[in-house]
């Protein structure tokens, strides 16, 4: 019997005691009361992490305060302590929604039942499209980066990449020494951007990361170039762009 059908059924019987009928009745209000102050309290959470996301791509995690995260949030301190202990835990949060809606893709590139090399590439750029080539966003992935915990969330999603597309292909301690490679390749080009060291009329980071990617894996320079020029295409002719819930 749901809340509804239980106050419904104390209205309707007399027997109860008139103190144990309200006493009921009190209970089955609260109970038929709290989905919508769950859903009050998910809206504060949501627009705390919205204001968050909004003003570290805007100006800078380093330059945003608590406060002004609040105030962008109209809530109140109270409000943003109580369900993150400081700013850091609000950058961890958004930071794992981004790497869980980028590792909910690796199983949607796997079906498309492209070849290992191709699928395994696609992913990649479609990851760094939302993240290395999102002039909005990239100044906080530089930030992200360097957080161990998020760090490693981020190895773990290589792991997943190359076992998906690759299945059996790589034993257990290989995949791990490769994950920890590729991390580390793609690392260093995020800090060369970030440093200016890039110039990116002539170079594309995210296809140099998946060219010594491939290279790591094996595959030869021609199959390589085949496999960019094939994911580029790909990419213009479905326009993929950036996704909603990186924009902002």
């Amino acid at each position: 019997m749901n809340a509804y059908g239980l106050w419904l059924y104390i209205r309707k019987h007399n027997s109860l005691t008139p103190i144990l009928k309200q006493t009921a009745e009190l209970t089955v209000t609260r109970v038929m009361e709290q989905p919508s102050r769950r859903n009050k309290n998910q809206d504060k959470y949501e627009d705390i992490l919205h204001a968050a996301k909004r003003l570290f791509s805007e100006q800078g995690y380093e330059k945003t305060s608590v406060r002004q995260i609040v105030q962008q949030a109209n809530t109140s301190m109270g409000n943003l302590y109580f369900y993150f202990p400081n700013k850091l835990s609000i950058l961890k949060t958004i930071c794992k929604t981004y790497i869980n809606i980028l590792r909910d893709q690796i199983p949607k590139i796997h079906a498309l039942s492209l070849s290992p090399e191709f699928g395994f590439a696609l992913d990649l750029k479609i990851g760094y499209i939302n993240t290395l080539e999102n002039p909005r966003l990239f100044p906080l992935w530089l930030v992200i980066r360097k957080i161990p915990e998020i760090h490693r969330f981020s190895l773990e999603n290589k792991k997943i990449r190359l076992k998906t597309f690759f299945g059996d292909q790589f034993e257990e301690d290989e995949l791990e020494t490769l994950a920890m490679a590729i991390q580390g390749i793609a690392d260093s080009f995020y800090e060369q951007k970030g440093a200016g060291r890039i110039d990116l009329s002539a170079v594309n980071p995210a296809y140099k990361i998946i060219d010594y990617s491939l290279r790591l894996l094996g595959y030869a320079p021609s199959r390589i170039d085949h496999v960019i020029q094939g994911v580029e295409n790909y990419i213009k002719q479905n326009n993929i762009t950036v996704g909603e819930y990186f924009k902002n």
